[in-house]
């Protein structure tokens, strides 16, 4: 009997540890140097996301992923080792991967945004709870079901001082809304593969820009008139450039 019952005391001890050491978190590290991503990594991240940039990255040992690089629209991409591409990283953190839900937050076209507050990344950023209240209005009335993920001050031109407003729906893309120093609607922006957009405007940036890399995505912008023009992020070497032009590929300006 006394053999048994040691036995199953070693048993439950076994058990309890392999436990414990399943429930240790993943040891991890932020860094504010972007640097630290492979090549790879910081090439995706300027390729598929060149209107935002990386504010911090998270680094994890014995995970899934590696790298998880927090972008200042508070999107999060995750990375291997060697830097390919796995998804949301707010799926990765502690190195599990677990579906389309995370800490009782919502996923959003596959990519996580949390709601409330936003805890100040970068000196620019607006508290979500203050935005002003002629913003908010006009979401609930023109954008029923989204909810408000990320919001900054920026310039941009021709416009000048504006305020960016990153707003989510479950199972679609983030949409930017642009408002204006007097919280004026001026524009919507969508993320787009610019190999979608018009043939006039990948003519003029081709007569322009010839020498130039171009990004992967570009922002189709819906201005308060319902016109319509794009946003083009081309580099050399450490030479960025936004290009704005028109759907008929008239130079709007360069930024």
């Amino acid at each position: 009997m006394k053999k048994v019952m040691i036995v199953m005391l070693v048993t439950m001890l076994a058990t309890l540890s392999s436990c414990n050491k399943n429930d240790q978190a993943v040891p991890s590290s932020q860094v504010t140097d972007a640097t630290v991503l492979p090549a790879k990594a910081a090439s995706y991240a300027v390729d598929n996301y060149p209107d935002a940039t990386i504010d911090y990255v998270l680094l994890q040992t014995n995970a899934v992923a590696s790298y998880i690089a927090v972008l200042n629209t508070t999107e999060e991409l995750a990375f291997t080792s060697t830097g390919d591409y796995l998804g949301d990283g707010k799926q990765y953190r502690g190195g599990h991967h677990d579906g389309d839900t995370i800490h009782g937050d919502t996923i959003y076209g596959g990519r996580h945004h949390g709601g409330g507050h936003h805890g100040g990344h970068h000196g620019n950023e607006i508290l979500v709870d203050s935005l002003p209240v002629m913003i908010t209005d006009y979401i609930s009335a023109n954008y029923a079901g989204y909810s408000v993920i990320h919001a900054e001050y920026d310039t941009l031109c021709p416009e000048g001082a504006v305020k960016e407003v990153m707003i989510g729906i479950s199972s679609s893309e983030p949409v930017k809304l642009v408002f204006d120093s007097n919280d004026t609607f001026l524009m919507q922006a969508i993320r787009i593969l610019y190999s979608t957009a018009p043939l006039a405007v990948k003519e003029s940036i081709s007569a322009n820009y010839a020498t130039y890399q171009l990004s992967n995505k570009a922002e189709q912008l819906i201005l308060a008139d319902n016109s319509i023009q794009y946003s083009v992020y081309v580099r050399l070497n450490a030479d960025r450039k936004k290009v704005r032009l028109t759907d008929s590929g008239i130079m709007v300006c360069v930024q």
